[in-house]
Parts: structure tokens; C-alpha cells; sequence
């Protein structure tokens, strides 16, 4: 069981991967030619039609509100990735436990449907590697889908909607 840390005087922000606004989300859509894949988790196998619209959770699943590839093999979406990410995935369908008795989890099994918006707005935690982070500065990306400041990360299209220090929510946007 997990145990209280922090007590606000006001109502929460939010959690990493919700949205930060009501303006518009385009989805990334998926291929339009339905074929069989299958998934395998460890000793889990998963078969599912892949369908236009909509991809699943690749192998060992997807964390929401981080950024994510799609793995042209399998044709799947994973948090592991080279050149530009696809897209964020929102904190949307989540909550299901992915392991026994597991309390909470921000984790999409694989198999799973998800939802990959190539443009909106979410909230971000600051990355660890960070002081701060300013208004307009472009966020970028490890090969990992997780945020930081380092000149060698992959740019995304993306960028903070405010400035914020370390520990912080912020907001980031690809309308601005």
C-alpha cells in the first residue's frame, strides 16, 4: 500500500499525462490495412486484428504520459524509439493493473489499445536532469520516451507552455 507524502492546501494540478487544456488533440492514425499480430509479453501471447485508427501496446506495454514510436515491424507503439517519437500518449484507459494485486499503474499493458496524439497539450513532470524549464523552450526527448533538457535529446514538436522547476507539473503544447 502506497503511503501519503504530500498534503495541498488547494486541489491537485493534475498527474503527469493528463490534459492541460480543452483545445483541440489530433490522434495519430494508424495504417489503414487491417492484418493479424501478435504479442508477445514474457510468457503472455496476445493476438489481435490491427485496425485503422488505433494501435496496441507493444511488448512490456506503454507508460501514459510519455512519448512513444511505432515499431513498424510489429506495428505497434512502443517507449522506445529513434528519430522523431509519433506522438504522446495521454493518461486516458489507464489504471489497469498490469501485475497481481498491483494498487495503481500509469502502465498500458501490451495488447492494449492506445491512444497516440501527435499534437495537444498534457502535463509533463520537469525533467530530473533540469534546474528549470522556461516558457517556449522546446521539450526533448531520450530514446527512452522520457523528457530532459540535454542538447543530445530528440527534438519533439512540443514545447512548455510555462516556465517550472524541478518537481513541478507544467503544461506543454504543440499548438504554441
Amino acid at each position: 500500500m502506497t503511503f501519503q507524502k504530500k498534503v495541498s492546501l488547494g486541489p491537485a494540478k493534475g498527474w503527469e499525462g493528463d490534459f492541460a487544456s480543452t483545445n483541440v488533440r489530433v490522434s495519430f492514425l494508424g495504417d489503414p490495412q487491417s492484418e493479424e499480430v501478435t504479442v508477445v509479453d514474457g510468457e503472455i501471447q496476445a493476438g489481435f486484428t490491427l485496425k485503422s485508427a488505433y494501435y496496441q501496446a507493444g511488448v512490456g506495454g506503454v507508460r501514459a504520459g510519455s512519448f512513444v514510436w511505432v515499431d513498424e515491424a510489429t506495428k505497434t507503439i512502443m517507449n522506445t524509439g529513434e528519430g522523431s517519437p509519433a506522438g504522446f500518449v495521454g493518461r486516458e484507459l489507464t489504471g489497469v493493473p498490469a501485475s497481481y494485486l498491483e494498487e495503481a499503474s500509469s502502465q498500458i499493458p501490451a495488447g492494449f489499445m492506445v491512444t497516440v496524439y501527435s499534437k495537444g497539450e498534457f502535463l509533463v513532470n520537469v525533467p530530473d536532469d533540469a534546474i528549470t524549464v522556461q516558457r517556449g523552450e522546446v521539450v526533448r526527448v531520450t530514446v527512452e520516451g522520457k523528457l530532459t533538457v540535454s542538447d543530445d535529446g530528440i527534438v519533439t514538436t512540443y514545447k512548455y507552455v510555462t516556465s517550472a522547476k524541478v518537481g513541478e507539473l507544467v503544461a506543454v503544447s504543440s499548438w504554441i
